[in-house]
């Protein structure tokens, strides 16, 4: 019988973080490599609670191209609030082991392999280090990997707070170039009465040429080897200006993440490539099922960026009204990463999140616990 392969974590010390003036590593961080099953090198960092009274631990799941560093931040919040905090960088970004040789490129073949990544997180690192009720945080692309795989993660959390939560792609996702040609391609085979822009109350709640085009071409380019390449338009820059970005309206933040990879740029990746469309449609595409949403049973706040131009809003609100065990928050005028915005906006995140977590009876059996 073959003999199951063991885990290894290792900490080290907090200078393995990138650390800048405005934007210091948070008081007590421990990071090192977590080896997943399917032997890939997954960077963690993990900070116990502040001086408060515990409330339980947060892992905290990032979005397409983050990194750690990103939620120096957001770490000193929740550490604020009395929570213990687990995060990590996914396979093929961030600070954990790439998955192609041109580490630029934002490749992923299959959300199996993000799932893989969460797991072996949460049982090795914030089960094993700090106790509970455990919760999640999650953006963007770590809420899709998280709603993905509720029924064995229900097992390990207590509850998940999820923000943009990658649904559906708006059609702003696309390059502007790419969307001007698909609509003229599609005028051009239609006679001109497809490819018409739609006022937007009458838009699609997602990108039609996404899901009906780009998704299966992705598919059948990765069938055939061809899913390491960029999407059309896509590249390995890391940077753009404050003015072309469609992340957040704060200056300040934007910029300060423009440090942390202007400092270490093997940080950050470039576009996502064609593999990683088609695994974003493998996963998505199940969630639009009418049965999917009675089948999420983990307790969810889901919360919506009102100018998201990155992920369709309105099909966040319409899974959202399918699951019985989600509640949902739409913060009007903010845009895509909610945690990062400006403080208006980000103030109301807060709010919804300290009304969720850690829940009332969570919390009253942790009153009960200090008690004693």
């Amino acid at each position: 019988m073959a003999k199951k392969r063991k885990q290894t974590t290792q900490d080290s010390a907090p200078a393995a973080l990138i650390d800048l003036p405005d934007n210091p590593v948070p008081e007590g961080a421990r990071c090192g490599f977590v080896v997943t099953p399917d032997r890939k090198k997954i960077r963690y960092a993990h900070w116990p609670a502040g001086p408060v009274p515990r409330k339980g631990t947060v892992t905290l799941l990032q979005g397409r191209a983050e990194f750690i560093e990103k939620y120096f931040e957001v770490i000193e919040d929740l550490r604020g609030r009395g929570f213990a905090v687990v995060t990590f960088d996914w396979r093929g970004q961030g600070g954990s082991q790439r998955l192609t040789r041109n580490p630029r490129r934002g490749h992923v073949s299959s959300f199996k392999k993000f799932r893989i990544d969460l797991r072996t997180v949460l049982r090795e690192v914030s089960l094993a280090t700090y106790p509970g009720p455990h919760f999640a945080l999650a953006h963007s692309t770590g809420a899709l990997v998280l709603l993905s795989d509720t029924d064995r993660l229900r097992t390990m959390l207590d509850r998940a707070v999820l923000t943009s939560p990658l649904l559906g792609l708006s059609s702003n996702a696309l390059p502007p170039t790419l969307q001007g040609k698909g609509r003229g391609l599609l005028r051009i085979l239609s006679l001109g009465l497809l490819g018409r822009r739609r006022l937007r109350a009458q838009a699609p709640k997602t990108s039609w040429l996404i899901d009906r085009v780009a998704f299966p071409l992705a598919r059948l380019f990765s069938l055939i080897g061809l899913g390491r390449l960029y999407v059309p338009g896509g590249n390995g820059k890391l940077f753009v200006s404050f003015e072309k970005n469609r992340q957040t309206s704060d200056r300040v933040r934007f910029e300060r993440f423009n440090k942390v990879l202007a400092k270490a740029p093997e940080l950050g990746i470039g576009s996502p490539t064609l593999g990683w469309l088609a695994a974003v449609g493998r996963t998505v595409m199940p969630l639009r099922r009418r049965e999917a949403g009675p089948k999420i049973k983990l307790p969810c706040l889901v919360l919506a960026a009102g100018d998201d131009r990155i992920v369709s809003t309105p099909m966040i609100e319409d899974f959202v009204s399918r699951t019985k065990a989600a509640a949902y928050v739409e913060i009007a005028g903010a845009a895509h990463e909610l945690m990062t915005e400006q403080d208006v906006y980000r103030d109301q995140f807060w709010a919804a999140f300290d009304a969720f977590v850690p829940g009332y009876e969570v919390e009253q059996d942790l009153l009960r616990a200090q008690a004693q």
